[in-house]
């Protein structure tokens, strides 16, 4: 609904449903000056959901945000209008009935716009909450990184350096030590673009369509060209289109390489694409390798590093943040007998359509 509707309209035809009270109202509850004022009373509160329709681009709020705010305004009418009819019932056993037309009226104008804004605030707040606490995250993954490597890999390459110095006969073994010292160096320039690319993974909110399928098509090839002793088994439907982050391809191109890197020779590895019946995509890697350490699993769980829990590699972060900013979910768990299972949930885009920006299916990040 939300990728079909804009949720301005939505907010709109409440604010008509509220015109149409007061409408109705004026209407059928006779003449008078008492009804014209119980009328200009309920419109004026109509006027509050239609600017909160006209300025809803303003509150840079993302699309499930707009709906759950949507959704809010409903519920706050609908309290509204319960306890209005409760009062009402009340009053008409102690026969003292108010008018019942203008109370449930007033009351549900009341009710949808005070959830109106309400609504917007509370998401809003909500969304800066979520957004802070994943920069934190994000920060102290960076930092926990970028020291646990820089540490190491200078230590390593420092070491063969002192090395190189005392030597001046044997060539061969001098060659050697300069190789591994770039190794390390390498290394670590890697790791340092894995994490600038990670950021800018955080910082793209945009979405776009994709083929699934091709995606891990293409990315099934690409690795088994790299590593042509590597077995991948797939089970893909002709077509599967969702609406996901820019670089998704990354996040599948991340979970076959390790389930190959960190795995013994011959893991079989099984890839399986199916949609489900709540219009979400799963996608199943699975491979029979070592299995992610249940410390790091639940470190990726709880999006959250501390000092006792710290995850070395970025991969399975980058899974995490490019599935969790594609309105996804994303589980690691033990696979039977042994290996590891990561389940991929995603959006379903239903109505595909060719999309300049999608061309490719290729993140335009950091390098």
């Amino acid at each position: 609904m939300a990728s079909s509707v804009s949720p301005r309209f939505a907010f709109a035809a409440l604010g008509i449903i509220c015109a149409g009270l007061a409408a109705q109202h004026l209407a059928f509850e006779g003449k008078g000056i008492s009804t014209l004022l119980e009328f200009v009373l309920i419109f004026g509160l109509t006027g509050t959901v239609f600017y909160t329709a006209y300025e809803l681009p303003r509150w840079d709020i993302s699309p499930s945000g707009e709906w759950r705010a949507i959704k809010i305004c409903v519920g706050t009418a609908l309290s509204f209008t319960a306890l209005a009819f409760a009062v009402w019932l009340v009053w008409l056993l102690e026969h003292h009935a108010f008018e019942f037309s203008f109370l449930i009226s007033f009351a549900a104008s009341l009710g949808t716009a005070v959830g109106s804004r309400a609504g917007l605030y509370a998401v809003k707040a909500d969304e800066q909450l979520t957004e802070a606490q994943e920069l934190t995250t994000l920060l102290s993954i960076n930092d926990r990184v970028l020291r646990h490597n820089i540490r190491n890999e200078l230590s390593v390459a420092l070491g063969y350096l002192d090395g190189i110095e005392d030597e001046t006969e044997n060539k061969a073994e001098l060659a050697e030590r300069v190789q591994i010292v770039r190794d390390h160096l390498t290394d670590l320039v890697e790791t340092s673009n894995r994490t600038r690319r990670m950021v800018s993974i955080w910082k793209t909110d945009t979405r776009q369509e994709f083929d699934l399928v091709s995606v891990i098509e293409d990315q099934v090839g690409r690795l088994t060209t790299e590593a042509p002793e590597v077995s991948i088994r797939t089970e893909l439907p002709d077509r599967c289109f969702v609406r996901a982050h820019p670089a998704l391809p990354l996040a599948f191109e991340e979970a076959l390489q390790n389930a190959v890197e960190h795995n013994p020779a011959g893991v079989e590895i099984t890839v399986r694409v199916q949609q489900q019946d709540d219009d979400t995509t799963s996608v199943v890697i699975t491979d029979t390798g070592r299995g992610i350490p249940p410390s790091e699993r639940e470190t990726l769980q709880n999006a959250e590093e501390t000092p006792l829990e710290h995850t070395e590699g970025l991969g399975l972060w980058m899974i995490h943040w490019i599935v969790t900013r594609s309105g996804g979910t994303v589980e690691f768990a033990d696979n039977d007998p042994q290996g590891t299972v990561v389940r991929i949930r995603l959006p379903t885009q239903r109505n595909s359509r060719e999309q300049d920006d999608t061309e490719s299916g290729v993140f335009r990040g950091l390098p």
